[in-house]
């Protein structure tokens, strides 16, 4: 709660061009910005919700600034890939622990990882980058990640914009909407998980 208290702090005072900084906060956490993105999307639903900004320039800014971050990330694996992956910086975020959890979603859900990804910090980048490397098809890349941008993007915006009076209740909510987030994409791993499974049993 006090990392957002701040971020709002220090945003208030620049007006409209707050969003513009949210913008570049949320391209960053694409290249792995160790922050979670829902920080900054929930402190544009409160500029928002406080008439600092406008609530649709706000969800198209925002999506647009997280779309931005994961094309550049992938275009990076596309064209520099195995290059930057053998960098000093890249070898301490890309683990061999990592590549490895990469390999077996991979292995399991195939391009979903792509969509599963949006939603786990740890992996978002690596996935990504990952996903350019194995040049999976931009336009195939950009519908699973713009699919769940459009899921998680305008809920937390929009939550934070109900409760932008209460920042407390704000954060309870927030926990409780994590929680229920988890659970249904646990359930959609399992679904996704079954299906495979049913699909190669009935290939043998």
């Amino acid at each position: 709660m006090e990392l957002i208290i701040e971020i709002i702090e220090w945003l208030r005072p620049l007006g409209s061009f707050g969003l513009l900084a949210i913008f570049l906060i949320l391209v960053l956490c694409g290249f792995g910005l160790p922050l979670p993105e829902d920080i900054p999307l929930m402190a544009a639903g409160i500029l928002a919700g406080q008439d600092i900004t406008e609530f649709w320039t706000t969800n198209i800014v925002c999506m647009l600034g997280v779309l931005i971050g994961d094309s550049v990330v992938f275009a990076l694996g596309w064209y520099k890939g195995n290059k930057i992956k053998s960098s000093y910086l890249f070898k301490k975020i890309f683990t061999p622990k990592i590549e490895k959890k990469i390999g077996d979603f991979y292995l399991k859900y195939g391009g979903k990882t792509i969509f599963f990804a949006r939603f786990a910090p740890g992996l978002r980048m690596p996935v990504f980058l990952t996903a350019g490397i194995y040049k999976v098809p931009y336009k195939r890349f950009l519908t699973l990640d713009g699919t769940a941008a459009i899921i998680s993007v305008p809920v937390w915006i929009s939550l934070a914009y109900s409760f932008s009076s209460n920042i407390e209740v704000l954060m309870e909510k927030a926990h409780q909407f994590q929680i229920a987030l988890y659970i249904l994409l646990g359930m959609a791993l399992l679904l996704t998980l079954y299906l495979v499974y049913k699909k190669k049993t009935k290939n043998k």
